[in-house]
């Protein structure tokens, strides 16, 4: 049931020049560390969350940042053991809060490149149980380029598995220096890292969730784009099945399925024929998976597969039920000036909820009747969703300025109520 996307922006920026490089930056190994937090056991009133997971329906988990000493944002991961209703901070290695502290450009390191005053980060937090998690992402480092104030980012990537308590550095050397890591996610027995390689391929390497042993698992087909937008991937799992899809606003650029042998395989996502845009399915359970197509792809035609009555930028439901061997389009979600995002989540097979534009407004609505009638649910930017079961979801909210906001929901959708800390 978890859909996640991570988008990784892939440049440098020189103040003055206006001159855009792609880089990343290596990690130096680090020890084993004692978490040591730099905030009070009590969650600030200044928390914002830039990442979520609940690994039960009480157990959850934000990584976001409060304010510090001198007003600077500092990295803090909050913990609540009852389904959200209190918070307390979780203590974080003192190597990776003074990573995130560093100025770049004027801003902690933790935020750079947050846009319009929105609060954002490229980190990430997965949590498998109570005591397995993980920190995953990318930090902006400051460097000069023809001697002109510049910046770039280097992967970050971090484990626990005594419930928060230490944290260990997970420096991976098949990972490319200068490359994102672009999703993690994990089964009750597997952790599968997703990250480019050093070919600037995609790779994808697993571990058992209990301890730290990362050996390949999937790299077949999975190439980078040659252009275009910011660069993402996303992996889901439902039980012992998995799907993954990584590319930009140019398409696709690969895709795999993991079978009920643990294995990873070759997978037509169901946009391909359509217009190949980058669709991340949402999964209710291992055989019924839901996807938003937009019919047409970058700088093509309408196909002559798109559905009757299709027009070229029209967004249309597809759903499998036998494990997304075979799709079915219907019914059609929207055309025109209306956009449907790619934050999409399917609790149950007749209730999808899916992130929608209606300029200037920005809104997410819900069916529960399978994709027929929908109604508006909660009116914001929703940038992240994850549904713990069929009734308790949780959903990260953007607004145009100040600090992020959690939503939860414990009626599979139906109301959302803000979550504070």
């Amino acid at each position: 049931m978890r859909a996640r996307k991570s988008v990784v922006v892939l440049a440098t920026v020189v103040v003055g020049a206006g001159l855009f490089l792609v880089g990343r930056a290596s990690v130096s190994n680090t020890p084993v560390a004692t978490a040591a937090s730099s905030t009070s056991s009590v969650v600030k009133s200044s928390f914002s969350p830039v990442s979520v997971d609940f690994s039960s329906l009480e157990r959850g988990w934000a990584l976001g940042t409060a304010s510090c000493h001198a007003s600077t944002a500092c990295l803090t991961l909050s913990k609540s053991t009852n389904a959200g209703r209190t918070w307390a901070v979780s203590p974080l290695p003192q190597a990776l809060l003074r990573l995130a502290s560093r100025r770049v450009l004027g801003s902690p390191a933790v935020l750079y490149g947050a846009l319009d005053g929105n609060v954002t980060s490229n980190l990430n937090v997965r949590f498998a149980n109570a005591d397995d998690g993980w920190i995953y992402g990318s930090l902006a480092i400051a460097t000069k380029v023809n001697g002109q104030p510049s910046a770039t980012f280097k992967p970050v990537f971090w484990s626990t598995h005594d419930g928060g308590l230490t944290w260990k550095h997970q420096p991976q050397s098949w990972i490319y220096s200068q490359g994102p890591v672009l999703d993690l996610e994990a089964s009750s027995s597997t952790v599968y890292l997703m990250a480019v390689n050093k070919s600037f391929n995609v790779t994808i390497e697993s571990s058992p969730v209990g301890r730290d042993s990362w050996h390949p698992s999937y790299s077949k087909g999975l190439l980078t784009p040659a252009g275009g937008g910011p660069f993402s991937g996303a992996i889901v799992l439902s039980g012992s099945h998995g799907w993954l899809v990584e590319g930009n606003d140019r398409g696709i650029t690969g895709s795999a399925e993991l079978n009920a042998s643990g294995q990873w395989v070759p997978w037509t996502a169901p946009c391909g024929s359509v217009g190949d845009s980058l669709a991340v399915p949402a999964v209710s359970n291992s055989s019924h998976l839901i996807v938003a197509c937009v019919m047409g792809g970058f700088a093509s035609p309408l196909s002559s597969t798109a559905p009757r009555g299709a027009i070229l930028g029209s967004t249309w439901l597809y759903v499998s039920d036998n494990e997304g061997r075979t799709f079915t389009a219907g019914p059609e979600l929207g055309r025109g000036n209306v956009y449907f995002g790619s934050v999409l989540a399917s609790p149950k097979p007749t209730t999808i909820l899916i992130t929608r534009n209606i300029s200037p407004h920005q809104e997410l609505v819900a069916s529960f009747d399978g994709g027929r009638h929908w109604t508006a649910v909660h009116f914001g930017n929703v940038s992240f969703m994850h549904f713990v079961s069929s009734t308790e979801g949780v959903a990260l909210v953007q607004p145009s300025k100040g600090p992020n906001q959690l939503i939860m929901t414990f009626d599979g959708g139906y109301n959302w109520f803000p979550v504070p800390f």
